[in-house]
């Protein structure tokens, strides 16, 4: 914008559009940025100074300059730079409220002209010349430090308060002419109307604001069904720009015996659990070990809202109030420095606390040079540089708007609350009013529940006849209908005596039974044994509800207080007309008073008990007749067994002993003659030498015959027919010691034998089956041999059993080899040996597999049950696998075992001691 010739130089026109312009813009905003802005610029114009600017006073008395226009850079700019309070004295502030004093100074004349607007005491418009005076020197300093020669200032009021200045500054001398004071009067004026709207549209939005908040924090406490805190708290931490908070409430805190609720203090008792507590963002961090284990709890809120004036509490520095050095240590670790604490209360009854936390800040402040407190009264302001006066850890103030918001939101808070506490305590009455109800309802229920359970007991009695199940199932009920601490039965011995029969009894969870009873304990009492029986004869039932006031004798009590029995029942059992037991039922942890009710259900499931006793001895002995008659059977088959056994043996070894007898007998007639034969052909042989060697010219008819019966070959074959008639008769004279050894007739009593020679033995017998075949390869033994000493046993027996595995072990192979058609495996049976451990004696274990094909497990299972076999018919009689496990097992105290897996083959382990232990 160009600028314009002085006010008292243009023409009138000019002058009034200029002062209408700046009118018309003051009023077309209301925003006052806008307004400042726009007035610096237009008076400025107006003026034709150098520098125009609006000067707005702080709280303290400092102030600011909000406002400038400056011409063509003539002076430096003081945009937004803070001057002191000190700047302007206290009396020319007076002057400028009081009279509307407006300020002229001349610098190169010295003097400083004042004009006021108002009489003082008439408070009317004055039009009075300026009266000039000389100018202070300490003013023309700082005016000169400043730059300026020429200044006019006029006074902005805002409801009767020094709102701010509006300056004009020029860097000549120049006069001021009445109309440049009218002109800036007319402009302070309609600043102060500005200001008035501004403020007002301000105070308008805070207002929205400050309503939006508050109905949108009254919304989530209020829209939802149930009430919900937690986002209120957080809404209300950030509506103050807080960094964290808390919101401490009564909880359950309703008491139904005065019909009244808990004070808030009571329930901050450390301990209690009437509270509940919600938090958001940062919060303080209680030491250890203390006390109070809430912030709420400390004593200082107690005691500043103990007299019952519940309002807020704004602290803007918590280190500068003393009262709180005892919450500082909570705050130490965190940069928190102001609390609001607000109280929530409900018709003057505190419900709980509301707080919110700020952090410190940073603050930095633009001054007009460095200003000396303490020197301003002697020295003028020198120089107006840039000065920054940075501050750290300052507390953010509460305003008062923020104080009357807080205000606002306590109340919906305190409403919220009151309504939650009344949810709760309708939740309580109808919960108190459920319980009771069901109370009654359990009083009903177990009326019908008693009716029932004695029915109930004796079917579940009835359902087994087996006499610990009814034992244990009579404790069990009896002591979970009645709510016993303890159920025994006891049991009647023929002098009267009795005790406490098997580990039957049941006991209560809620008792720690440290003196269990149940466990065969013998306990006669001299009364039931003088009186056989007692009242229990005449089939009384005994309920004691206190043992100390039944007067019982001393050494009745002291029996009862070892097992710390305070009450008890008992009820007689009967087996028809004989006093069997009684039913017991305890109280250990204190008297009870017996309800009629339960004497008659224990009376009941005592006489019903006894029936069941006497069905379950009646099964008792029902089932030994069975096992008597089982046994016999048992035994009668066992004995057909070993009738077979035997009588398989004896036909066996009689059969193979003969044959081994008849046998033996020409072959040693031919072995004892074969060395004499062997001898004479040697001889003859001999002696034809000779006759060779003395007649080398035979006669025709001799060398014809040596020709005809090859001389020359029966001169080398008859040595080596003898040799071989030799071999084969020892050959078959070792075949009869193995016969020998196999029946083993001669050897029937227990003795020491090596395991391996009747190993080899069986092996021998069975060599024709072993031996290949054109339907059937050669089957291999594999022999893994021990270092085994001589095993004490009944060798014969012991050989048949070896018999008998290994002939099974062949006809599985057999029957593998004619089941498989691509790629058989060589048929193998592996014999291994060792020396073992069985119950700390040493044995002897023989394994004895195939690689056949296996059995399942369902014929596994049955192997050794007498006459089972999987052979066809004529093949088998199905007693071999028995009879060798009567052998192994009873005969020497030992194990047979069978593992058999498909496609694998079949493996039989054989386990026996060394030393016999005892005989069958």
């Amino acid at each position: 914008m160009k600028d314009t010739l002085p006010l008292d130089r243009q023409p009138g026109l000019v002058q009034e559009q200029l002062l209408s312009r700046i009118t018309n813009s003051i009023r077309k905003s209301l925003e006052l940025e806008d307004i400042i802005t726009v007035t610096t610029t237009e008076v400025r114009s107006l003026l034709g100074t150098d520098r125009v600017m609006i000067y707005q006073f702080h709280e303290d008395g400092s102030g600011q300059v909000i406002a400038e226009a400056i011409y063509e850079n003539r002076l430096p700019s003081l945009l937004g730079l803070n001057f002191p309070a000190d700047d302007i004295p206290h009396h020319a502030r007076e002057l400028f409220v009081k009279s509307r004093v407006r300020s002229v100074v001349n610098i190169d004349a010295g003097q400083i002209g004042q004009s006021p607007a108002f009489d003082i005491k008439t408070g009317e418009t004055i039009c009075e010349d300026l009266l000039y005076r000389p100018v202070d020197p300490c003013h023309i300093e700082y005016l000169t430090a400043m730059g300026v020669k020429s200044s006019v200032v006029a006074p902005i009021i805002h409801q009767d308060q020094l709102w701010g200045l509006l300056v004009s500054h020029h860097s000549q001398s120049r006069e001021v002419a009445e109309y440049e004071l009218k002109a800036m009067q007319m402009v302070v004026e309609q600043l102060s109307v500005a200001i008035a709207h501004s403020n007002l549209l301000n105070q308008t939005r805070a207002q929205a604001k400050r309503e939006s908040i508050i109905n949108s924090i009254a919304t989530l406490l209020h829209s939802l069904p149930t009430i919900v805190l937690q986002p209120a708290l957080e809404a209300t931490v950030a509506a103050f720009n807080g960094v964290g908070g808390r919101l401490c409430i009564r909880h359950n805190a309703f008491n139904f015996q005065y019909n009244k609720f808990k004070p808030l203090p009571e329930c901050l008792i450390p301990g209690s659990n009437r509270l509940r507590l919600y938090i958001c963002g940062e919060q303080p961090v209680i030491p250890e070990n203390n006390i109070y284990p809430l912030l709420e709890q400390y004593s200082v809120w107690q005691e500043h809202y103990k007299s019952g004036n519940y309002e807020i509490w704004a602290i803007n520095d918590i280190y500068k109030d003393a009262n709180l050095r005892i919450i500082q240590l909570a705050f130490k670790p965190t940069k928190i420095r102001s609390i609001l604490m607000i109280p929530l209360h409900y018709r003057q009854e505190l419900v709980g606390y509301l707080s919110i936390f700020r952090n410190e800040i940073e603050t930095e402040t633009l001054w007009a040079g460095k200003f000396d407190s303490d020197n301003r009264q002697m020295y003028p302001r020198m120089s107006f540089e840039l000065w920054c006066e940075s501050k750290q850890g300052q507390a953010q103030i509460w305003t008062k708007e923020e104080i009357e918001l807080a205000g606002e939101i306590s109340k919906h808070f305190a409403s919220a609350i009151q309504q939650y506490e009344l949810y709760q305590q309708v939740q309580n009455f109808n919960h108190n009013l459920e319980k009771q109800i069901h109370k009654r309802t359990l009083e009903m229920q177990r009326t019908a529940e008693q009716q029932e359970a004695v029915f109930r007991v004796i079917n579940k009695i009835r359902k087994s006849l087996d006499i610990d199940s009814i034992f244990r199932t009579t404790t069990q009920e009896v002591c979970q209908l009645i709510k016993s601490d303890r159920v025994s039965i006891y049991k009647f011995s023929a002098d009267w005596g009795g005790e406490f029969v098997g580990n039957f009894e049941a006991t209560s969870p809620n008792w720690f039974n440290e003196s269990k009873i149940g466990i065969n304990t013998i306990w006669n009492d001299t009364y039931l044994q003088d009186t056989e029986g007692g009242r229990y004869r005449h089939n009384e039932t005994f309920a004691v509800d206190d043992i100390y006031n039944m007067g019982f004798t001393p050494c009745h009590i002291d029996n009862l207080e070892q097992f710390q029995i305070h009450a008890f029942i008992l009820a007689p059992i009967f087996i028809s007309k004989r006093l069997w037991g009684l039913l017991c039922v305890y109280q250990h942890t204190g008297p009870r008073q017996w309800k009629p009710s339960e004497v008659n259900f224990i009376s009941q499931i005592a006489a019903q008990l006894g029936v069941a006793i006497q069905q379950a001895e009646l099964l008792v002995k029902t089932q030994q007749q069975t096992k008597q008659l089982t046994d016999t059977l048992n035994e009668l088959k066992n004995t057909q067994t070993q009738l077979i056994q035997t009588e398989k043996m004896s036909s066996l070894g009689q059969l193979v002993a003969g044959i081994a007898h008849e046998i033996n007998n020409p072959v040693n007639f031919i072995s004892g003659n074969l060395i004499h034969i062997n001898e004479y052909a040697e001889d003859l042989l001999a002696m034809v030498d000779i006759y060779q060697q003395k007649y080398p010219n035979p006669y025709e008819e001799i060398l014809e015959l040596a020709e005809e019966l090859d001389f020359e070959f029966l001169l080398e074959d008859l040595p080596k027919i003898l040799n071989s008639m030799k071999i084969g008769v020892d050959r078959i004279r070792q075949i009869v010691l193995s016969l020998r050894n196999f029946s083993r007739l001669d050897e029937a009593e227990m003795k020491e034998v090596n395991i391996h020679e009747g190993i080899d033995s069986t092996l021998l017998i069975l060599q024709h089956r072993l031996k290949a075949r054109p339907e059937f390869p050669a089957i291999q033994i594999i022999k893994e041999y021990g270092n085994l000493p001589l095993v004490e046993c009944y060798a014969g027996q012991l050989n048949q059993v070896f018999m008998n595995l290994f002939s099974n072990a062949i006809d599985a192979l057999e029957i593998y080899r004619k089941n498989t058609t691509s790629n058989p495996k060589t048929p193998q049976i592996t014999i291994s040996t060792r020396l073992g451990n069985m119950n700390d004696l040493k044995s002897a274990v023989i394994h004895i597999s195939d690689n056949g094909l296996g059995m399942p497990a369902a014929i596994k299972s049955k192997i050794f049950d007498p006459f089972f076999t999987t052979k066809p018919i004529g093949k088998g009689t199905g007693l071999g696998l028995s009879i060798s496990y009567q052998i192994i097992v009873q005969k020497h105290g030992g194990t047979l075992k069978c593992d058999s897996q498909r496609d694998v083959g079949t493996e039989f382990w054989i386990e026996i001691p060394l030393k016999h232990i005892c005989s069958s």
